[in-house]
């Protein structure tokens, strides 16, 4: 499998941000242990899934990947979880009947693709549009994303929900 070299980078457009439910953080930090490897599988597929469409170079063969698709092995998510490849493939297969993720074999390896990722993007774009009515994106507002994220958490009242 072709890995592309990755770097931690303050530059949120070019690695995203992925949005994790509650209750998989409870289960990662708090659950019983069958609930805490499900969550830890679950949290890798959701880091390591493509956020945009491109191809992926398998043994001489080049497949096309969604965003929210992940081409990989057990072995890989063994190696990246410290969960054994058999319990792997266990939680994964619980993660599809809990419609979580979609299984499809790719040769050796297995394609994963997140149930949903698109509507989490389309809800992620709608969320970001805080500048109270303001129809242009906040982030060629010329303000830093932190300064947005700020704003959002006090907001004046101007913004809805502000306080008088």
């Amino acid at each position: 499998m072709k890995k592309r070299k990755e770097n931690m980078t303050s530059d949120y457009r070019k690695s995203g941000y992925i949005k994790v439910g509650r209750s998989v953080l409870r289960a990662f930090f708090l659950g019983e242990r069958e609930l805490q490897e499900l969550a830890k599988v679950l949290l890798c597929v959701e880091t390591f899934a493509y956020f945009s469409e491109g191809q992926v170079c398998l043994n001489d063969q080049v497949y096309f990947c969604h965003p929210g698709e992940w081409i990989t092995s057990y072995t890989e998510i063994e190696e990246l979880t410290g969960i054994d490849r058999r319990l792997v493939k266990k939680c994964l297969v619980k993660l599809g009947q809990q419609h979580f993720v979609i299984l499809s074999d790719v040769g050796f390896y297995k394609r994963i693709a997140l149930v949903n990722y698109g509507q989490c993007l389309e809800v992620h774009h709608e969320a970001t549009k805080v500048n109270g009515g303001n129809d242009c994106d906040p982030t060629d507002s010329g303000s830093s994303i932190w300064d947005i994220a700020m704003n959002f958490y006090n907001p004046t009242d101007k913004q809805q929900g502000g306080v008088n």
